[in-house]
């Protein structure tokens, strides 16, 4: 029995050899698990003294190669199909129409646009439509179909306007000087018919009010008279604007006069109502030795207009006509793009700014109408949060409230409606700047795919826009040890492992997935040479045990 027992042992020990070389083989492979040989040993029995306690052992068995499902290091690659299980699930597969289990995520994309292994096995997952993930496994597909362009609907202008940028002319408020230019606008002059004649001359400061100004008056120079009286009260002028818009209106005359006066008193204006046609506003009367009329008939004097001081009539290529502008892309219904123009216009003091749209440069629609209404306003409190947008404002009109959106953009379709919405845009003493967002976006070819933690197979277009295209699957076992082994780095289910609990990432126990990554092999080299020593060690320690056995029964066959 001797030969048999050391016979065993030689057995055992190339046994061993071949798993540890096995192992040392596959310590570059990914998602490998290494193999751990589990020995028994040998003992003949009979019925007469089963049990005995001098029972002398037969050798050796290999009982069981068992794997070890510890996780390999994660290895980051520059592939976005390289996928690893942080977890202790197993990718699934379907080869040849059965299901397999793998740690190994190098994964490719066929020629028909399936996720698949390096030996052909077909990945399983849910795929999607439009964006909702199917329940049903099946093998994950990337179609490689473009996207349809989407039109834009809605954009989002969320904007600071600088609370201290100024109006044009800017807004005086130091004390009248007449022997100091920076407390007035503009100037004009006039002789009255004294004998000799006086010099009158009006000095116009801009007010608080949009297009309004405080006018003050000297006679030779002086503001007061000989008895200490002003030589004109106080007196406010408003004009209309570089459009003409008032004036236009059946209320203003009728006829368009950009910048003509259309309202002239003791205060400010506050209101539409106390505006007027140019011919019908009050005269301006400078009580010089032979008082002095300035009025607006035609015949001198008239009032004079700012039309060199004023903001001049909208122009988006002349940034002097607004405070505050920029540019950006919306698409319409075939995917073209069209530059979308924003502009804000600081009218007067009362944190008041016009709002002006333009649409690949053009003010106006094919109907020739302008995008937004004239007047349109966007106004802030008192802490410089946006109050509401308003068609109309101060003394001109009577504010409306009116949400913002804009239709005749679109070439494609007439009646396409835009809605601008302003979000929680500010009136702060920051530099004007602009955060934008709108919904729409051009047609576009698949660029590339990848997966988040959550197995997500994400597309990503030319176009810039992503798409959720399935979910990849996962499987859990109730023992591991209990899998067998298929080659090519997978698994079967068994009798021993139990049936596969089929779920998705980041649920149950099943783990979360790490894209452009792969795991490592979990063979440690420095065991397996150690190992590769000690089954050495043993083989030659049976073969001499072997040897030994030779001699003595030699010994014996030599007797006489």
């Amino acid at each position: 029995m001797g030969f048999n027992t050391a016979l065993s042992g030689i057995k055992a020990s190339a046994d061993f050899l071949s798993t540890t070389g096995n192992n040392i083989a596959n310590s570059d492979t990914t998602g490998f698990k290494k193999s751990r040989i589990e020995f028994g040993d040998l003992y003949n029995t009979s019925v007469i003294g089963a049990g005995s306690s001098n029972t002398i052992g037969s050798g050796v068995s290999v009982n069981n190669i068992a794997q070890e499902f510890s996780s390999g290091n994660i290895a980051y690659t520059d592939n976005n199909l390289d996928l690893a299980i942080d977890g202790t699930g197993f990718f699934v597969l379907d080869v040849g129409g059965t299901q397999a289990y793998t740690r190994a995520g190098d994964f490719k994309i066929d020629e028909e646009g399936y996720l698949v292994t390096n030996d052909g096995g077909y990945v399983q997952g849910y795929n999607a439509s439009n964006g909702v993930i199917g329940g049903f496994l099946d093998d994950l597909i990337v179609p490689t179909d473009r996207i349809a362009p989407e039109a834009t609907s809605a954009l989002t202008i969320e904007t600071n306007l600088d609370s201290e940028a100024e109006d044009i002319p800017p807004y005086i408020a130091s004390s009248f000087d007449p022997s100091d230019p920076d407390t007035y606008t503009y100037t004009q002059t006039a002789n009255d018919t004294s004998v000799p004649p006086q010099v009158v001359t009006l000095y116009y400061a801009k007010a608080e009010a949009p297009n309004t100004y405080q006018v003050y008056a000297t006679v030779d120079g002086e503001q007061l008279d000989g008895t200490g009286t002003p030589y004109l009260g106080d007196t406010f002028v408003t004009f209309d604007d570089a459009e003409g818009t008032f004036t236009a209106s059946a209320a203003g005359g009728g006829t368009a006069q950009p910048f003509a006066p259309i309202y002239s008193g003791a205060t400010e204006p506050t209101n539409a109502a106390n505006l007027s046609a140019p011919a019908a506003v009050a005269a301006i009367t400078v009580a010089s030795g032979v008082p002095v009329t300035f009025d607006f008939n035609g015949a001198a004097p008239d009032i004079a207009t700012p039309d060199n001081y004023a903001r001049r009539a909208f122009d988006p290529a002349d940034p002097e006509t607004y405070t505050y502008g920029n540019t950006n892309t919306v698409y319409d219904a075939l995917g073209e793009s069209h530059t979308i123009g924003y502009y804000f216009i600081k009218q007067g003091e009362d944190n008041t700014w016009e709002v002006k749209v333009t649409v690949d440069g053009e003010t106006t629609n094919a109907s020739g109408n302008p995008f937004l209404d004239e007047d349109t306003v966007v106004t802030f409190d008192s802490e410089g949060n946006i109050s509401g947008t308003y068609v109309g404002y101060a003394p001109y009109a009577v504010a409306n409230p009116t949400p913002l959106s804009i239709t005749g953009w679109d070439p494609t379709d007439a009646f396409a409606e835009l809605s601008i919405d302003l979000g929680a845009s500010t009136q702060y003493a920051l530099t004007s700047s602009d955060t934008y967002s709108q919904n729409g976006y051009a047609a576009g070819e698949l660029q590339g795919v990848s997966f988040d933690d959550n197995g997500f197979l994400i597309a990503s277009y030319t176009n810039q826009q992503t798409a959720v295209l399935g979910q990849i699957a996962l499987a859990a076992f109730d023992n591991v040890d209990g899998l067998t082994p298929a080659g090519n780095t997978s698994w079967v289910a068994s009798s021993d492992s139990g049936a596969a609990n089929v779920g998705k990432p980041n649920t149950g126990t099943f783990g979360s997935i790490q894209g452009g990554a792969l795991e490592e092999s979990n063979v440690d080299i420095t065991e397996e040479l150690v190992a590769l020593i000690e089954a050495q060690r043993n083989y030659q320690a049976n073969s001499k045990t072997l040897e030994t056995e030779n001699t003595v029964t030699q010994t014996i066959i030599n007797l006489r």
